[in-house]
């Protein structure tokens, strides 16, 4: 079997060294080719492999997704990252050791990839595209953290930007449908996390050929924050429309690809967001790691 290991050696913190991830990978019977994400990664992902495996966090994964020619190719996640939203998405549960022990018993699950066209041409993404206080966040991080104070200082920071937060006007077209408002975020999901693992979207499924698009109105802003809180005990306060296609005028606010962002634009610039044909298939192990 013709395998690729692409690995971020700086993704999260006590990340596991090439060596490591090797020795463990042959120890369940597998001889992966070794690839660090840091140098050129592009022309691998160009080659013939029976399977590639991807040792690193959220953005790792979304540097694999737009560049795999063949998505015929299944992929196999080892999640090292802090929020590692995709591979929550995906069901990955366990540590990298226990994951690998159990590839044998994977099976191939779908995993919608996005296209956004706008002023940037057009850029494919997995996470979301968004518009708001959440891209805005994003543009202003600082220096990274500790791996263990992250997420909760990542949801810290949010606050402060969702109480600062002014709201811009948008009308978005969800499989034609107007919806219109002041807001203090629009984000178009793939996935039901977001950012620093935040569960924005809880019934979005990552392979059901649908976008999930999440509003938060600027009379939210009080309930927004007491559930920035404690995120995990109950469901946000946003509203939330699903469809295949979403148009809007993008004129005000931050914008966001996954984790790359852009500044508001000069003009009025019109984004159309859909879902491509074609998925990826990633090899999610059996919970119980049985055969059968």
């Amino acid at each position: 079997m013709r395998t690729l290991l692409l690995h971020n050696p700086t993704a999260g913190g006590a990340h596991p060294s090439a060596d490591e991830l090797m020795s463990q990978l042959k120890a369940a019977g597998l001889s992966p080719k070794y690839h660090s994400s840091k140098n050129d990664y592009k022309a691998v992902l160009g080659k013939r492999w029976d399977l590639v495996i991807v040792a690193g966090g959220d953005g790792t994964v979304a540097k694999v997704a737009r560049r795999l020619r063949n998505r015929d190719i299944p992929l196999a996640i080892l999640p090292i990252g802090t929020a590692n939203n995709i591979a929550r998405a995906m069901v990955l549960s366990g540590d990298g050791d226990a994951l690998i022990a159990r590839l044998g018993t994977a099976r191939p699950v779908r995993l919608d990839v996005g296209l956004a066209r706008g002023p940037w041409g057009k850029r494919r993404f997995l996470e979301a595209v968004g518009f708001g206080t959440i891209a805005k966040a994003i543009a202003h991080s600082g220096p990274r953290p500790p791996k263990a104070l992250r997420i909760d200082m990542g949801r810290e920071e949010l606050q402060k930007y969702f109480e600062e937060a002014r709201a811009a006007r948008f009308e978005v077209a969800v499989d034609g449908e107007t919806f219109a408002g002041e807001f203090l975020l629009v984000e178009i999901m793939n996935l039901g996390r977001t950012g620093p693992a935040l569960p924005i979207s809880i019934a979005a499924s990552p392979g059901d050929g649908l976008l999930d698009v999440v509003f938060v109105f600027k009379n939210d802003r009080a309930p927004m924050l007491e559930w920035l809180e404690k995120p995990e005990d109950a469901p946000p306060p946003v509203t939330v429309r699903r469809g295949r296609t979403v148009r809007l005028k993008w004129e005000h606010s931050h914008a966001r690809i996954d984790d790359r962002v852009y500044l508001p634009p000069d003009a009025p610039s019109p984004i159309e967001i859909t879902l491509e044909d074609d998925s990826l298939s990633i090899l999610v192990p059996d919970l119980d790691g049985s055969e059968g």
